[in-house]
């Protein structure tokens, strides 16, 4: 019998095998339809022409990161990547081309025409522009047209398009880009002081700082209460962090008159040249720190934060990684002590609330005034910043995904609303930038100034004296740009 059983064994396998092989295809033609069908595309597409301001010979990443799933599901419609001016081309130039500053000129250049761009793709400083001059359509009506969803979007996204908007939502970003502030908690409770808490202002963050500062003459004993960075870096170039929300200028946007000697200037340099002096922040005497000359390799060399150097400093969302990553391998790192943190949002102006430093939007998407498929054009917008693209996006260790549900960490007591609820920076003044092509050694001002600051810290010059200095020279260095724009200036001797 079981002999019998045996012998038949070879054939029943054998019919199940060829069974098992002819339902495979329908098997596999089922599982894949909601895949299948969309390759499938149908003889007449509708064509939607997304334009950006450069482009290079290679698309791929765009399409990777923002056309290839919509294209996948929508064999309907026919992506065509359109630039306003093609960076591959540079290189081919037989003379150095002069670069082109009108952004906002170029833009229109593709949306004009026969063949329009439909969607915009673009930054800050061109979106702006383009609210302005009334070239981009508002998607409000469109977003309550059709119920979209966007209460669960991060307000940095959506309040910080509305500010270049004019308080309209022209654009939407499925990305954005944010710091916050992170504190050593250790070094707090050793210091008797409270944490610092979400909302403050830098006035009120620097007077916490200087309670959990440690002072001395050897960098290595050193605890500073506050760095802009988690390295070391100039405390001129820190100051200029500190002041990005309040716009201010070194010059006007003729590039012919300096504006630096006025009460806001005057209270910046005070504030942080006193931070300075006191060894609140980093100076110039803490470059020895960063030295590993005879001392053993330590993958936290440097970093303020972590060798708890530094009692808070400003970092990006992206940080959150490498803390976690020290804190799962402490037990490698020879005589390192785990740092017990937390995250709070960054410090922000009483003139200028909710404005941060470190923060800023991603690649925006608007519908242009002339679009001829401006319902493919939203359809388009739409999936690219809708939940199941978010999901997708919430993978990306640096950058934050708009959609705040999908704004995750492995640790669930990180404070991650500080990184999602304040403003981003304002963009520049395109007049600037365009200064700074036109005439290089304008950024030469600046380097005048940062002499001019160390000056101050170290006790050789008063605020007011310093500035009244900056402005009569940034003032003589203008004036020779006006007559020749390509100079440079020898500033090591006068």
């Amino acid at each position: 019998m079981n002999t019998s059983k045996r012998k038949r064994t070879p054939g029943r396998l054998l019919s199940l095998g060829i069974c098992t092989v002819l339902l495979l295809p329908l098997a596999s033609e089922g599982w894949n339809t909601a895949w299948a069908e969309p390759l499938k595309a149908p003889q007449e597409q509708r064509v939607l022409r997304i334009g950006s301001l450069w482009s290079g010979e290679d698309d791929t990443y765009f399409r990777q990161q923002f056309t290839d799933m919509y294209e996948l599901q929508h064999p309907e419609i026919k992506l065509e990547l359109v630039s306003a001016i093609d960076a591959s081309e540079l290189r081919f130039s037989s003379a150095f081309p002069q670069p082109n500053t009108d952004n906002l000129g170029s833009i229109r250049g593709i949306m004009g025409g026969e063949h329009p761009v439909d969607v915009i793709i673009g930054e800050s400083q061109l979106l702006k522009s383009l609210a302005e001059n009334n070239l981009v359509l508002p998607l409000q009506p469109l977003i309550d047209r059709d119920h979209y969803d966007i209460s669960t979007m991060a307000p940095t996204m959506l309040n910080g398009i509305r500010e270049l908007g004019g308080g309209n939502l022209f654009a939407l970003a499925p990305t954005f880009s944010s710091s916050a502030l992170y504190y050593n908690k250790k070094i707090f409770d050793a210091a008797k002081v409270a944490y610092p808490t979400n909302g403050m202002t830098w006035d009120e963050m620097f007077a916490l700082a200087a309670k959990v500062t440690k002072v001395s003459k050897k960098s290595e004993s050193r605890v500073y209460g506050f760095s802009m960075n988690r390295y070391l870096a100039d405390p001129f170039w820190d100051l200029q962090t500190y002041v990005s929300p309040l716009k201010l200028s070194q010059y006007d946007n003729k590039g012919e008159k300096m504006t630096v000697n006025n009460a806001q200037w005057s209270k910046a340099w005070t504030t942080y040249s006193g931070l300075v002096k006191k060894q609140t922040v980093p100076g110039l005497d803490s470059q020895e720190f960063m030295w590993t000359d005879g001392k053993p390799y330590s993958p936290i060399q440097g970093d303020l934060f972590l060798t708890s150097k530094a009692a808070m400093v400003v970092g990006e969302y992206g940080y959150i990684n490498e803390l976690t990553s020290v804190h799962r391998n402490a037990s490698k790192i020879k005589n390192y002590k785990p740092v017990d943190w937390g995250v709070v949002t960054v410090p922000t102006y009483a003139e200028k609330p909710d404005v941060a430093v470190g923060t800023w939007l991603g690649t925006m998407m608007a519908i242009g005034i002339t679009a001829t498929n401006p319902e493919d054009a939203w359809d388009f917008i739409k999936f690219v910043n809708s939940k199941e693209v978010a999901k997708i996006k919430a993978h990306n260790r640096y950058e934050l995904t708009s959609r705040k549900e999908y704004i995750t960490s492995q640790d669930p007591n990180i404070n991650l609303e500080a990184f999602y609820t304040l403003k981003p920076l304002p963009p520049n003044d395109l007049k600037m930038d365009s200064l700074l092509t036109q005439k290089p050694a304008i950024s030469q001002v600046s380097d005048a100034g940062r002499q001019l600051f160390i000056e101050v810290f170290e006790g050789k010059r008063s605020v007011p004296n310093a500035l009244k200095a900056w402005e009569k020279q940034g003032n003589a260095m203008l004036l020779q740009l006006i007559t020749n724009p390509q100079m440079s200036f020898d500033l090591e001797n006068g």
